[in-house]
């Protein structure tokens, strides 16, 4: 969070930051992921975006896009904006936010993470509870990033809620079964443990994954909805083995301190002995700041009691 009296200025440099980014975007040959996974996949490729078949639907505009090499400035332009836009509703400081490692990433590669972080804004943030179910369906857009912080934030909502939240995305599974065939969540399983190509953006998590599977339970410690989420978003860093670098912006995108954004370039100090190799450590940052979660935890219950873990946004 960031003061009332520096918001206008923060976000006037962030407007900034945005337009060099799409200027960048204009003179830069980036866009590989956009353009070797995401666009085959909208065109039809099923097997090529590694993604829920049903995503095909939500990333359909991407059939209207420019030919190479137009349509990584294009989404860069959506998701600069789009982000920027998002930061509105989380509260982060926005230029922390935007220059954050795994931000140029994101920016760099022509990833599709902005619909993502869209769908967790709007379920964390939606006042509707069918509203709240689009958001569910945009994050399950990427399963491994989301589905650990909906089960555990959907354990903390009404039964009367409950199933007004879950309408729209089932009714969304069912009308892709009948569009792609009642296997296709098998086949895309099986795609994705078997074909998806090692990348340098993905080594961390598939170091530390087997260990971070002992932190499945960390995100029931917390009881405000918001906490809970961005403890599933950083257990799931630490716990899946399809966690991209780049993807780390879905829990800055709630939380964005300075000290989160030094600590997302740390695993840069060992590239002269490590190279490549180096991006292996950083899931020091989403280790670090569920550690700091925690301990910011256990202080409030020290210092107020039970009262501490009490849901702070009426949830």
């Amino acid at each position: 969070m960031f003061s009332s009296k520096s918001k206008n200025l923060w976000r006037g440099i962030s407007v900034g930051a945005c337009i060099g980014m799409i200027i960048s975007a204009f003179s830069l040959d980036g866009g590989e992921d956009l353009y070797r996974y995401y666009l085959p996949f909208a065109n039809g490729c099923l097997s090529c975006g590694y993604m829920p078949y049903f995503a095909q639907w939500i990333l359909a505009p991407l059939r209207l896009f420019p030919g190479f090499p137009l349509a990584w400035p294009v989404w860069t332009i959506f998701s600069a904006i789009g982000f920027l836009i998002l930061t509105l509703f989380t509260g982060v400081n926005p230029l922390l936010f935007l220059i954050s490692f795994p931000m140029l990433g994101q920016i760099w590669l022509g990833q599709v993470d902005v619909l993502i972080c869209a769908g967790v804004v709007i379920y964390l943030f939606g006042r509707n509870p069918f509203l709240r179910g689009i958001g569910i369906a945009l994050a399950m857009m990427k399963p491994q990033l989301t589905g650990i912080m909906l089960v555990a934030c959907l354990l903390l909502e009404s039964r009367t809620d409950l199933w007004k939240l879950l309408i729209i995305p089932l009714l969304i599974f069912i009308m892709s079964l009948f569009a792609y065939g009642y296997e296709w969540p098998l086949a895309w399983i099986s795609n994705a443990l078997t074909g998806l190509p090692g990348h340098v953006w993905r080594l961390a998590s598939m170091d530390i994954w087997k260990f971070g599977l002992v932190l499945l339970p960390v995100p029931l410690v917390f009881a405000d909805r918001h906490e809970r989420a961005q403890a599933g978003l950083l257990v799931s860093a630490l716990s899946t083995p399809f966690f991209g670098v780049y993807s780390y912006i879905i829990f800055l995108l709630l939380d964005a301190r300075p000290l989160y954004v030094v600590v997302s370039y740390v695993w840069m100090l060992a590239i002269p002995w490590l190279g490549k190799d180096s991006m292996r450590l950083a899931w020091i940052l989403p280790f670090s700041v569920l550690v700091d979660m925690v301990y910011r935890q256990l202080v409030r219950r020290r210092t107020h009691g039970s009262t501490a873990i009490l849901p702070t946004d009426g949830n």
